[in-house]
């Protein structure tokens, strides 16, 4: 097991170390700030199935999973105590703390205090009550990712880098732009993770998931008895949850435009009054949005206020389109890394036909496609893009037809395919398409499927 230098100081202290690390019974691993596995004990080694050098120099998220926090630790986002990690089907009660040297953090360790739930509630059965009487932290909703997530090489994902850290720099509203797919949720936790609010809570909204008349209780919560089935005592809304972090509002093109103008007041007055309540409560959060849908063409049909628009579109950002990227074979290589390893497979080589498929395929689910590509891949040996997995019926060729009518005519072949293979599930039916279920819902309104 190698020890990072920055861990141990001789030769002769690093062999001790190791010696004693590897005796721990419990699981033992740290990283360094980016999240870069460079120390696993021998107990962990045996959990995930390797040894000590399959995992070293390795993303953590890779090796044991997303829910691990260990990365957010190493770059000073909190501390996890008492944290439920499930590894390999072994469940873990686990310690994630940052290691620092001279008041700087450079890495971060997590200790498994608990190797199964059967060790903590035999220590939980010797605790009495009144020790057990302590008092709850708050639990924050935390991001999962940061701008190491954003893979990509080349002149304009660097560039593209370099605009999110630009961005996070400001404590302005943000206004996150691109085609489904393309990773703007990601966008958003990297924004959150670079900017200063990165040990903050991170909180989300789909505005095209929630009815339109839960939207307004959604936000900005309600008093009790504010309506039938709601808490005797009321609940707080997504800004006073994000409060000092981020609320980040997805597919706001959706948002009712009856809402929007509440929006509007409280980005200008950072207030909000909970449904039911009379009493403003100030609240402090930045507030980041994505669409994949032009606020201004929706400004112009009469859709969304221009007045919420400008108000939002103070720092815009655009994530490019995967047709759009030079890099899609070294986005794919890394991605089927990742994948075979959540997978617990063996990665996956790309053939030459493989790179054909990824150069000429148009991608129109972008980067979400591309990752439904490459599971399928791991699974099944075979590359397939969403189109060749559907099976449509072939679509007559008609030339008196307009464009729009043939496109659209196509478009319903290939949602048509995707439910009977999903068998009517629309969630898994648009995964397979490489889309948002809230995409497949207007798309299917639009080709008149029921």
């Amino acid at each position: 097991m190698a020890l990072p230098e920055w861990f141990v100081g001789s030769t002769e202290e690093a062999a001790f170390l190791r010696l004693v690390l590897d005796h721990v019974s419990d699981c033992l691993v740290a990283v360094d700030t980016t999240g870069t596995i460079v120390l696993i004990n021998e107990p962990y080694c045996r959990l995930l199935g390797g040894e000590a050098d399959d995992f070293v120099g390795r993303h953590i998220t890779d090796v044991v999973g997303p829910q691990t926090k260990l990365h957010l630790v190493a770059r000073g986002v909190g501390t996890h105590i008492g944290y439920p990690l499930e590894v390999r089907g072994h469940k873990l009660v686990t310690k994630q703390v940052p290691v620092q040297r001279d008041g700087e953090i450079i890495g971060a360790v997590g200790l498994a205090l608990f190797s199964d739930y059967d060790a903590l509630k035999k220590t939980y059965s010797r605790i009495s009550k009144d020790q057990l009487a302590l008092p709850r932290a708050s639990r924050h909703w935390l991001s999962k990712f940061n701008v190491h997530d954003v893979i990509g090489e080349g002149e304009l994902m660097d560039a593209y880098r370099a605009t999110l850290g630009l961005v996070a720099e400001y404590d302005l509203p943000v206004l996150i732009s691109g085609e489904t797919g393309v990773g703007k949720e990601l966008a958003a936790h990297a924004i959150h993770g670079l900017s200063g609010r990165a040990a903050e809570p991170f909180v989300w909204v789909n505005c095209a998931s929630i009815p339109s008349e839960l939207i307004e209780a959604e936000l900005f919560g309600y008093e009790g008895g504010a309506f039938t089935g709601a808490r005797d005592r009321g609940k707080p809304g997504k800004f006073e949850l994000a409060s000092g972090g981020v609320l980040f509002l997805d597919e706001i093109g959706d948002m009712p435009i009856s809402l929007q103008g509440s929006l509007l007041r409280v980005i200008q007055t950072s207030e909000i009054v909970r449904v039911g309540g009379t009493i403003p409560i100030t609240i402090d959060v930045r507030v980041v949005c994505a669409t994949n849908r032009p606020l201004a063409d929706l400004v112009a049909a009469g859709r969304f206020r221009e007045d919420l628009f400008h108000r939002l579109n103070v720092l815009p950002v655009s994530v490019p389109a995967l047709r759009d990227r030079a890099d899609i074979a070294f986005l794919a290589e890394n991605m089927l890394q990742r994948i075979a390893a959540r997978l617990s497979k063996p990665a996956a080589r790309l053939t030459k036909d493989d790179y054909r498929v990824l150069r000429d395929h148009p991608w129109p689910g972008n980067v979400r496609e591309l990752e439904n590509a490459l599971t399928r891949l791991v699974v099944t040996g075979r590359l397939q893009p969403t189109a060749s997995i559907t099976s449509p019926t072939p679509v007559t060729s008609n030339p008196s037809a307009s464009l729009k009518q043939r496109t659209r005519s196509l478009a319903a072949t290939e949602i048509r395919g995707a439910l009977e293979q999903a068998q009517g599930n629309k969630r898994r039916a648009a995964t397979l398409l490489g889309i948002s279920r809230a995409h497949l819902y207007r798309m299917m309104k639009a080709c008149d499927i029921g």
